[in-house]
């Protein structure tokens, strides 16, 4: 009896462990594993189709279009068509229904082909009909057509072979052999492909109509294509204010390819591995993940601004015929609004074109190293008050891709470093004033040399032999600047010492990676240069500093930036030593830092840039032709003006390899004359063009005339 018990005993632990187990089983399968499962149940019972996209407009600042998706049209056609399967479906049940169907279930496979293979011909002549339809309706060759389904063919192959290989390993690594294993059709066998892309309304209408006669041989896709509206433009330019040689009273037509191209950039249709790594698609979890067939931004903002124009698909949910179970619409990517004037930015584009001739270099240039009608290569960058960019111009374009030595594809305007030269001697005045360095009505003697003994080198720029080795005399700040005397900087930046020097220059956004900064890229921006400790210790060491520094004091030496930078520094004192990231977005974020400027420091280099255009002895206000030839650089009624013009040091000309040459700077504010400070700020930097005044000036000129054409400074003509 006892060993009765102990056996039913022993029965009933098996019996509720063996419940036990089954249950965990069942609560893996329909609690912890449910959902899984569920939806891999689904999946083969429907599968989705995805519904494309668009991406977002870009805009100007005046809401013109500058890049949009057009509605277009796909013409796609089903696998089973491409593949010919079709037509050996088709056969097949006309051969059964020939044969009846109980004498059909009753034969052997072989038997089957047998009656089946007499259809064949018929269906593939008439599949063969078909695409000569399709071929002449789309107005290509059959040659073309062909390839074009070859290259359908080997990337649908490709796809199967990936996606049967996971299953093959899925189905191993869960049942411990491959036997039962079958290969399923995935979705790309289910699926129509795109034969034909971007066809017009008319060839879509054709289509249409041609696949209501053939049920489900045709499908008629809605697509877009991305297009650039403003990119061809005809600008007329007025030669009436241009310097003497260019002038005439004629009208001059500009024919432009590819505005703000280097600036807007472009989309391409091919991705590379860091796209799918950076967003993959997985499967449908992420609507706005890169698949293949994609649009991505290549370069320029179509590339900084992808997260924000980059739309999400939406998906139709079709059952195992095909019958539409569930929908979810795509929704298109953002809109962008930008500060650029496309406008203005053609106007200035249009003024830096070789057929103008401010951009080759000319006569009164005095540039002796080129030879006249030399092409030159340079940027134009237009700030308002608000650092927002109104235009940013570089050539060569890429419209000029000829011109290989001058990297055309290369935005010159923000991202091109060079040495700053003189426009840097008002941040450096600004700089030793809020430092109390130096004091309003300081006078400075001008000696024509920096260092006592050393009269070939730190010297002032007309301490010359064909000034007859000039000074300047006793200067003021004011005057000093308005005459770009070096030697009054080269004190002051011996008085600052270059530590403090070169911590004003970063505080003037010298370091700031700018070129990101315009559409708060992740992506790096190009910064100005600056010396690292090293060569500082260096040039200690080597007794070298002291030269270093007054280099530096007159924007020459270790520092190098951008036109932009420029720009934005000159901003910065414009507004009083706010100091605001420049950008190309509409209420874009910007970094603001108040760098405490001296107001008075302020005043004097506003009041030394004004002079330095207004003066007879200013040196960006006369354009010099030869011995007492003179026409003043900025002929534009109705503006107040503030500018410096800037000299410096250029590396060997390319493709000549001529040296000695200089770059040419000109930065100018300008307001409406009844106002008291800069409403919009214009750097301009001509590539080994020699003289700021000469070269950079006349085109400033120009660009001020297009900012008040364009509606941004008052006054007339």
């Amino acid at each position: 009896m006892l060993l009765f018990h102990r056996r039913l005993i022993t029965l009933a632990i098996i019996f509720f462990g063996v419940c036990g187990l089954l249950s965990y089983q069942a609560v893996q399968l329909t609690i912890v594993q449910g959902a899984k499962r569920l939806e891999k149940a689904k999946g083969r019972l429907h599968y989705t189709q995805y519904l494309p996209t668009w991406r977002g407009r870009i805009i100007d600042a005046k809401g013109i279009v500058l890049a949009e998706d057009e509605a277009s049209y796909d013409v796609a056609v089903p696998w089973d068509i491409i593949t010919g399967d079709r037509a050996k479906a088709r056969a097949r049940i006309l051969a059964r229904k020939q044969v009846g169907r109980e004498r059909w279930n009753a034969m052997s496979p072989e038997s089957r082909q047998q009656i089946v293979d007499p259809f064949l011909p018929e269906q593939f002549a008439e599949l063969k009909i078909f695409w000569a339809l399709i071929s002449e309706i789309a107005k290509v060759s059959q040659s073309e057509l062909d390839q074009q389904i070859a290259i359908i063919q080997r990337k649908v192959k490709k796809t199967t072979e990936v996606v049967w290989s996971r299953q093959e390993e899925a189905h191993l690594k869960r049942y411990g052999d491959v036997k039962d294993y079958k290969q399923r059709p995935i979705a790309e066998h289910r699926s129509a492909h795109v034969v034909f892309s971007g066809v017009d309304d008319e060839t879509a209408m054709d289509f249409t109509q041609l696949s209501e006669q053939l049920d489900d041989a045709i499908e008629v896709q809605h697509s877009r294509s991305r297009h650039y509206p403003e990119k061809e433009q005809t600008v007329f330019i007025e030669r009436e204010t241009m310097p003497r040689f260019l002038r005439a009273s004629t009208i001059e037509e500009v024919h432009l390819l590819g505005v703000g191209d280097l600036l807007l950039g472009d989309i391409r249709s091919k991705l590379w591995a860091e796209d799918l790594k950076r967003r993959p698609f997985n499967n449908g979890n992420d609507l706005g993940g890169y698949r293949d067939g994609d649009e991505v931004g290549n370069r320029g903002l179509e590339l900084s601004l992808e997260t924000k124009l980059r739309g999400l698909r939406g998906g139709v949910v079709r059952d195992r015929l095909g019958q539409e179970i569930e929908r979810t619409s795509p929704l298109g990517g953002s809109d962008v609004q930008l500060t650029l004037d496309i406008s203005l930015q053609a106007r200035i584009e249009a003024l830096l074109s070789p057929q103008i001739g401010l951009m080759t270099v000319q006569s009164w240039h005095q540039n002796y190293g080129l030879e006249n009608g030399t092409p030159l290569r340079g940027a134009v960058v237009v700030l308002d008050a608000n650092s927002a960019v109104l235009a940013m111009a570089s050539t060569p374009a890429l419209r000029d891709e000829e011109d290989v030595e001058g990297y055309p594809w290369l935005n010159r305007a923000a991202d091109g470093l060079y040495p700053a030269g003189s426009i840097v001697k008002p941040l450096v005045l600004a700089a030793a004033s809020s430092e109390n360095e130096y004091v309003e009505g300081e006078e400075i003697a001008c000696t024509g040399h920096y260092f006592e003994h050393v009269k070939n080198a730190a010297r002032c720029w007309i301490y010359r032999e064909r000034h007859n080795f000039a000074t300047h005399g006793k200067l003021v700040a004011v005057d000093a600047l308005a005459r770009s005397c070096n030697i009054f900087f080269y004190n002051l930046g011996t008085r600052l010492g270059f530590d403090r020097l070169l911590t004003w220059y970063q505080k003037f956004g010298l370091t700031q990676p700018l070129s990101a900064k315009l559409t708060n890229s992740s992506a790096s921006g190009s910064q100005g240069h600056s010396p690292s400790q090293e060569d500082i210790v260096r040039w200690k060491e080597r007794g070298e500093l002291a030269f270093e520094t007054i280099s530096m004091a007159i924007g020459q030496g270790p520092i190098t930036w951008s036109p932009l930078h420029a720009a934005a520094a000159y901003a910065t004192l414009a507004r009083g030593g706010i100091w605001k990231s420049p950008t190309l977005l509409k209420n874009g974020e910007q970094e603001i830092i108040d760098i405490a400027l001296n107001p008075v420091g302020v005043q004097l280099a506003m009041k030394g840039l004004q002079d330095s255009l207004s003066k007879d002895y200013g040196t960006g206000s006369l354009l010099t032709y030869g011995a007492r030839d003179r026409d003043p650089i900025f002929n534009v009624n109705g503006v107040r003006l503030w500018g410096k013009t800037g000299t410096a040091q250029a590396p060997p000309h390319k493709p000549t390899g001529i040296t000695q040459l200089d770059h040419s700077w000109f930065l100018v504010m300008a307001s409406n004359k009844n106002e008291t400070k800069p409403s919009v700020i214009v750097a301009v930097l001509i590539e080994h063009g020699g003289s700021g005044g000469r070269v950079a000036g006349p085109i400033a000129n120009q660009v001020i005339h297009a900012l008040q054409d364009e509606g941004y400074l008052g006054g007339v003509r």
